[in-house]
């Protein structure tokens, strides 16, 4: 399954196309202070390494363009799971996460996004678990985690190319069995 379609979106491959329009949306500071992997300021040459990673996918790994279906397939944001390529955490650990433009917080965008990869990961891959951490300072993350069923492991830790700093995050986990339980009472 190459993209996935949801209410508002559509979860499509990344296109060399999107460079340009990748680099507007994520050239700003709020965006990657919130990640552990995405540099600030962010240019072109960012947005075409970031598309050669994508094109060489390991197996358990998808990244999805996140669009907006009445919008003429333009994108607003960056989904996906995969073998994690941050040096603080196991090599083997598969990682999630998500960012949106500025102008598309607040709208739902994540979590709608969130839970159609999730079960992607889940239903269509071999991922048994997912460990990811959200920084602190964006509570609104975490709750978008929780609600897709992940569950709070407690405080750690999370270096933020953006910013530079390694900031209090909180570690979260997902199992194939919990996804399934969750999945089963319909939350």
């Amino acid at each position: 399954m190459n993209q996935i379609e949801t209410d508002r979106l559509l979860l499509r491959p990344w296109r060399d196309t999107d460079a340009p329009r990748l680099v507007k949306l994520a050239n700003h500071p709020e965006i990657a202070h919130m990640l552990a992997s995405m540099p600030h300021p962010y240019s072109l040459s960012d947005a075409e390494d970031f598309l050669e990673r994508v094109r060489n996918l390991p197996a358990n790994a998808m990244q999805f363009a996140i669009t907006l279906k009445n919008a003429g397939d333009e994108l607003i944001g960056g989904i996906g799971y995969g073998l994690t390529t941050r040096s603080d955490k196991p090599s083997e650990e598969i990682d999630f996460g998500y960012w949106l433009g500025l102008a598309y917080w607040g709208k739902r965008y994540a979590s709608e996004a969130a839970h159609a990869v999730i079960a992607h990961a889940f239903e269509v891959s071999s991922v048994d678990r997912i460990d990811t951490d959200y920084l602190t300072t964006n509570p609104a993350s975490g709750r978008i985690l929780e609600r897709v069923g992940f569950l709070d492991l407690g405080d750690s830790t999370c270096h933020s190319s953006g910013s530079g700093l390694t900031k209090p995050s909180r570690r979260m986990v997902l199992t194939r069995s919990r996804y399934l339980e969750h999945k089963a009472q319909g939350t």
